[in-house]
C-alpha cells in the first residue's frame, strides 16, 4: 500500500528499545548546510546577474549534493519498503526541476526540507526524551543490606523482600516500605507534589523519591521493572496505542487522500498539455508543486504529537492517563461525580466515642476489631488501630462474611456477631436503643453498631475530615462550568453536610455499590458525559460504568491501573482540575493544528493550479513550514503551569478529640467547621481555613472560646 504519512509519523514512535546512531552527516549537519546555502546564493546571483548560466547550474547541483544526504537515505529505505513518502516526493521534485530549468528552486526546496526535517527531529526529541527521563529517574544502583553490612549492587538484581538502605539526599532506587527510621521524602517525580512528605515505619516509598534528612531501611515490595516509575513510563507508551477518534479519522483520511493527490498531480501535468496544448514545462512544474504542497505531513502530525506531549506533561504532574482517547473524552464531560470517603475526605477515620449497652468498652472494641481485622475498609482499619492503642489481643473469627456496603458478620467462640451501619441492622430487624443514634448522627460522627441475637451490644462513633484540596477542586470545576455530584454509601445527613460545605450540586447517600452504578447510569442520561472520581477499589464498578473513571491516591495504583482511565498518583484533588485544564488545552491545540493544516494546504493547492506558487514556497511554507508550526504549537503544552499554590497541611492536623470541663464534668467532641476539626490556638478553637496561607481559598474567621457555658471555667482539649 502507498503510505505517504509514514515518514511524518515515524518520528513520534517513542517506544523503540534501541535508538539509531547519528550518521556523520547528522552529527556535522550545519557543516554541510551552511556551505550548501552559500553555494545556492552564489548560484542564484550568477543566474540573474551574469551570463554564467552553466556554472550557476553546477553550483546548484553541488548545493543539493551537500544537503540531500538524509533525504536520499530515507528515500532509498522507503523505496525498498514499497512506500511513497515526503522524502521521495521532495527528491523527485528537486531533480526534476533541473529538467524544466528551475534548478535553483529545486535546490532551495531540498535545502529548506533538510533544515525543516532537522528542526522537526529536534522538536520531537523533546517528547521522546521526556519519557526517557521518566525511566532514568530511579538510580541504577542500590545499597543492599547483607549479613556483612551494606553493599552497592545493580538495582535490577534487587528482589522483593530484600532490605535496601537509603541515605540522606539519595534517591530511592526501588519501591518499598520503611522498616527502620523516618524521614521526609520529596515525591515530586511520582506525584507532582513539590512539598516533602514525612514517612515513617510501614509507609510506602516510591523509586525516585529523594530522601531529605535521615537514613532509612526499606523492604522491597516491587522489582525494578515493576516500580511505579516504570509503570508510568510504560503506560505512556501503551497509551499511544489507545488512539483518539481524531487520530483514527486522520489515519483513515490519509489512506484516501494520498492516492487522490497523486492522481490530481498527474492530471495537472498531463491534461493542460495533452488536451489544450499548453506549455508542458509550466504545467509539469505546477504538478510537482501540487505534489509537494499537498503532502499530508502537517495533518498527520497535528494530533499524535500534541497527545504525546500531553501524556508526558500529565505524567510529570503526577497524573497517569491510559490513552489518548481519554484526553479527547474530557472535552465531553459535563458532570463529575465523587465518592466521599477516601476521595473528598481523607479516609483516615478516628474513633471518638464508645457507647456501652450490654458490654464494656474494651470488649466492644475487642470484638469489633477482631471482625474488622479481616476487612480492608477504612472504618475497619480505624477500629483495629483503636484496639492496638488499647493493647487488646484479638479473637479468632470463623465464618467471616462481608455484606458489601452494609457490614460484616462472623463467629467468635461459637456466637454470631454483626458489625456495620444502622441500615444493616435495620434490615436485620435489630432492636435499637433510645435516641443515641440520632444524637450521634446530629453530632457529625458516623455510628458503627455491634450486635448479636437482635440486640445492640454497643456503638463506636468515628469521624472523617475533608481534604484541604476538596474545596479548591469543587470551586475550580465550577468556575470551568462543570456540574458536581457526590455519590456515597455513607449516611445521607453526613453527605448533605459535606455537600453543603463544598457547594456540590447534588448529594446521594446510603448507596450500595450496585446502586452507585444505577445512579451513574441515571446521570449519564441527563448529561452529555459523566466522570466518576473514587479511590479505585470500592468504587471500581462505578468508575467502569462512567464515561471517564478517575482514581485518586497512589496507594491504589496496582488495582486502578486495571479499572480507571485516569489515575491521580497523589491525594491532591487539585490535580483533577489540572487534568481537565491540560486536556482542554490539548484538544484546543489539536483543533487549531487540524484546521490550520487543512486551510493552508487547500489555499496553496488553489494558488498552485492558478500559477501563483513556486516550488521553494511550497516546501518552505506549504509543507515543512506548516509541519513545524504544528509541532511547535503541540509542544506549548509543556509550558502549562498549575494555577494552584502548594498548601502544607501539617499545621492543620490535630489529634485532639474531645473538650472536657473538669469542674462540671461535661464532655463534647471537637466541633468541625468547613468539614475539618477545629484547631486549638491561643486559648480558642478556630476554623482550619484561618490558618491557610493561600490565595486560592477564602479564609474563615470562625472561632469558639474555650470556656464552659455552664460554669464558665476553662475547657481542656484532649
Amino acid at each position: 500500500m502507498i503510505d505517504i504519512v509514514t515518514q511524518c509519523t515515524n518520528t513520534l514512535c517513542v517506544g523503540e528499545e534501541m535508538e539509531e546512531e547519528e550518521s556523520f552527516f547528522e552529527e556535522k549537519f550545519w557543516f554541510f548546510i551552511i556551505p550548501s546555502a552559500i553555494l545556492l546564493g552564489i548560484s542564484v546571483f550568477l543566474e540573474f546577474f551574469t551570463d554564467a548560466v552553466f556554472l550557476s547550474q553546477i553550483l546548484a547541483v553541488v548545493s543539493i549534493l551537500l544537503s540531500c544526504y538524509g533525504i536520499v537515505r530515507e528515500a532509498i529505505e522507503d523505496v525498498f519498503a514499497k512506500r511513497i513518502t515526503a522524502s521521495i516526493l521532495m527528491l523527485v521534485a528537486g531533480v526534476a526541476s533541473f529538467f524544466i530549468l528551475h534548478g535553483q528552486e529545486g535546490a532551495m526546496a531540498v535545502l529548506l526540507y533538510a533544515i525543516a526535517e532537522y528542526i522537526e527531529e529536534l522538536t520531537t526529541d523533546k517528547s521522546k526524551n521526556a519519557i526517557k527521563e521518566l525511566l532514568e529517574l530511579a538510580p541504577d544502583e542500590a545499597l543492599l543490606k547483607t549479613a556483612e553490612g551494606y553493599r552497592l549492587v545493580p538495582t535490577k538484581e534487587i528482589k522483593v523482600g530484600d532490605i535496601v538502605g537509603i541515605k540522606p539526599a539519595m534517591k530511592a532506587p526501588i519501591d518499598g516500605k520503611i522498616i527502620k527510621g523516618e524521614s521526609y521524602f520529596n515525591e515530586s517525580a511520582i506525584t507532582g507534589e513539590s512539598l516533602p512528605v514525612f514517612k515513617s515505619v510501614s509507609d510506602e516509598i516510591y523509586a525516585a523519591s529523594i530522601n531529605s534528612d535521615s537514613f532509612v531501611d526499606i523492604e522491597v515490595t516491587r522489582e525494578s521493572s515493576n516500580t511505579v516509575v516504570a509503570k508510568i513510563a510504560e503506560s505512556i507508551k501503551q497509551a499511544q496505542q489507545n488512539k483518539s477518534d481524531s487520530e483514527r479519522f486522520i489515519e483513515k483520511f490519509a489512506r484516501y487522500y494520498t492516492p487522490i493527490i497523486l492522481i490530481s498531480s498527474l492530471l495537472v501535468m498531463i491534461i493542460p498539455t495533452l488536451f489544450f496544448s499548453l506549455d508542458f514545462n509550466q504545467w509539469f512544474y505546477r504538478g510537482l508543486i501540487l505534489l509537494v504542497v499537498s503532502c499530508p505531513c502537517a495533518l498527520t502530525l497535528s494530533t499524535p504529537l500534541a497527545n504525546i506531549a500531553a501524556l508526558t506533561k500529565l505524567a510529570k504532574e503526577g497524573i497517569l492517563v491510559k490513552g489518548n482517547k481519554f484526553i479527547e473524552k474530557a472535552k465531553s464531560i459535563e458532570l463529575i461525580a465523587f465518592d466521599k470517603t477516601g476521595t473528598l475526605t481523607e479516609g483516615n477515620l478516628k474513633v471518638f466515642e464508645i457507647f456501652e449497652y450490654t458490654l464494656n468498652e474494651e470488649e466492644i472494641v475487642k470484638i469489633s476489631a477482631s471482625l474488622e481485622a479481616l476487612s480492608e475498609h477504612p472504618i475497619g482499619k480505624a477500629i483495629v488501630s483503636q484496639a492496638k492503642q488499647m493493647n487488646l489481643s484479638l479473637y479468632s473469627v470463623e465464618s467471616f462474611k462481608v455484606i458489601k456496603g452494609k457490614g460484616i458478620n462472623g463467629e467468635i467462640q461459637g456466637e454470631l456477631y454483626y458489625i456495620g451501619s444502622k441500615k444493616f441492622f435495620e434490615d436485620l430487624k435489630f432492636n435499637f436503643p433510645g435516641e443515641t443514634l440520632n444524637e450521634v448522627e446530629l453530632s457529625g460522627t458516623i455510628p458503627i453498631l455491634l450486635g448479636k441475637n437482635s440486640t445492640i451490644l454497643g456503638v463506636i462513633t468515628m469521624r472523617d475530615v475533608l481534604r484541604v484540596s476538596a474545596p479548591l477542586l469543587v470551586d475550580g470545576l465550577k468556575k470551568r462550568g462543570y456540574k458536581s455530584a457526590m455519590i456515597s454509601g455513607d449516611n445521607q445527613q453526613v453527605c448533605n453536610t459535606i455537600g453543603a460545605c463544598l457547594d456540590i450540586d447534588s448529594s446521594y447517600g446510603e448507596l450500595l455499590p450496585d446502586q452507585k452504578i444505577e445512579e451513574i447510569k441515571t446521570l449519564k442520561k441527563k448529561y452529555k458525559a459523566v466522570a466518576m472520581v473514587g479511590d479505585g477499589i470500592n468504587d471500581a464498578p462505578a468508575l467502569a460504568t462512567s464515561d471517564l473513571g478517575i482514581a485518586i491516591g497512589a496507594s491504589a495504583t496496582d488495582l486502578t491501573l486495571e479499572t480507571a482511565d485516569v489515575i491521580i498518583m497523589s491525594d491532591d484533588l487539585k490535580k483533577i482540575v489540572t487534568f481537565f485544564d491540560i486536556s482542554k488545552k490539548t484538544n484546543r491545540i489539536i483543533r487549531q493544528n487540524i484546521w490550520t493544516s487543512i486551510i493552508i494546504k487547500v489555499t496553496f493547492a488553489v494558488l498552485t493550479v492558478v500559477g501563483l506558487m513556486t516550488l521553494w514556497l511550497a516546501v518552505g511554507i506549504g509543507d515543512m513550514g506548516v509541519s513545524l508550526l504544528v509541532l511547535i504549537n503541540g509542544m506549548t503544552i509543556f509550558r502549562y503551569r498549575t494555577k494552584f499554590k502548594e498548601i502544607s497541611v501539617e499545621h492543620l492536623e490535630s489529634n485532639a478529640q474531645t473538650i472536657i470541663c473538669k469542674s462540671c464534668e461535661t464532655k463534647n467532641i471537637i466541633p468541625q467547621h468547613h468539614g475539618r476539626d477545629m484547631v486549638e490556638k491561643e486559648g480558642k478553637l478556630i476554623c482550619w481555613r484561618k490558618l491557610l496561607n493561600s490565595d486560592d481559598l477564602e479564609l474563615c474567621e470562625e472561632e469558639l472560646p474555650l470556656f464552659c457555658p455552664k460554669c464558665e471555667k476553662e475547657l481542656e482539649v484532649l
